[in-house]
């Protein structure tokens, strides 16, 4: 095992902590170590397409974070690569390794709530990205649209099997109004609400927020003709808390890798058996760039002002 960062202390600090021996500044070195057979990308998103495309060349397997890239040229670009080799590409979407997702999407299938009609997704975090940094420049992250919500479109369409073909979003600075007035009101917006038409006549809604300070919200509902189902819950531990003041008290996630710690173990895990035994993995590059359409035409919305179509894309 090995690990690259051109933040030389970083890479030092990560090989330590993982007792990796071998350490590189540039991850085309690491690329170039015979030892290496699979990857892992998790830089910033403007750094993907290159990344990807280098490690094609040197022939190691992938499994990159959401999401793919900041256009939908790129994304393409890097489908009919991948598409064209025998690398294993997985992208990091682990709410499809979540139990209670993994559950639901087999009750929707096998019809438990009938056809589905409305979906809702609800991903709240309770910070901002580091600022300054690519992570709060809408410039070089993409906005709320391609940095929060990603998850969102791969997971709803994943749900109910039918893809979003119409968008029409509205975003704002509202909980990090002081924060923005200090660095110049450049900042990714920290409140995203998106309609969603489905190819299936399906329809659907998304609210992304960041910086809500209660802690980290990651549900979904799925409401069909016979029924719905609800995934995921305000509590992150089965505990509630009562007390003299007649207040009901319950634990929030404190971040996203407390509420999915065990969805990031076995879509690890996933990708492993898949380099291993030269399977297709279960999330791949056309989700990846499926997403990257949507978050696509959810900023053309909030450019524009007006609903965007997806059909023909």
């Amino acid at each position: 095992m090995a690990v690259a960062d051109e933040i030389w202390d970083r890479a030092q600090e990560l090989g330590q902590k993982l007792n990796v021996k071998k350490v590189y500044k540039d991850y085309r070195n690491l690329l170039e170590d015979p030892r290496v057979d699979a990857i892992v990308i998790c830089t910033p998103v403007l750094t993907h397409k290159q990344i990807i495309l280098d490690a094609l060349a040197a022939g190691k397997h992938i499994l990159c974070e959401k999401p793919l890239t900041l256009t939908v040229e790129d994304a393409e670009d890097l489908y009919r690569a991948i598409e064209g080799s025998n690398v294993v590409f997985q992208l990091a979407f682990m709410r499809r390794f979540d139990e209670a997702f993994m559950v639901a999407r087999d009750k929707i299938q096998e019809g438990v709530i009938g056809r589905p009609v409305f979906v809702r997704s609800t991903g709240r975090d309770p910070g901002l990205p580091p600022i300054p940094g690519w992570g709060a420049d809408p410039d070089a992250c993409g906005d709320i649209a391609f940095e929060l919500c990603s998850h969102d479109y791969d997971s709803m369409q994943w749900l109910i099997d039918s893809d979003i073909i119409n968008v029409y979003a509205r975003a704002a600075i509202l909980s990090s109004i002081e924060v923005a007035k200090k660095y110049g009101g450049k900042m990714i917006n920290d409140t995203l609400v998106v309609l969603t038409e489905f190819a299936n006549g399906a329809l659907g809604s998304i609210d992304g927020l960041l910086n809500i300070k209660y802690g980290y919200d990651a549900r979904v509902e799925v409401v069909g003709d016979e029924g719905s189902l609800f995934i995921g819950a305000l509590e992150n531990v089965d505990i509630m808390l009562a007390r003299g003041d007649r207040h009901f008290a319950m634990p929030s996630a404190p971040s996203f890798i407390d509420r999915f710690a065990q969805a990031y173990v076995k879509e690890a895990e996933h990708f492993v058996n898949c380099v291993l035994n030269s399977r297709k993995p279960r999330v791949g590059i056309l989700d990846g760039v499926k997403a990257v359409k949507v978050a696509s035409a959810v900023n053309e919305s909030l450019r524009t002002g007006a609903p965007v179509s997806l059909v023909g894309e």
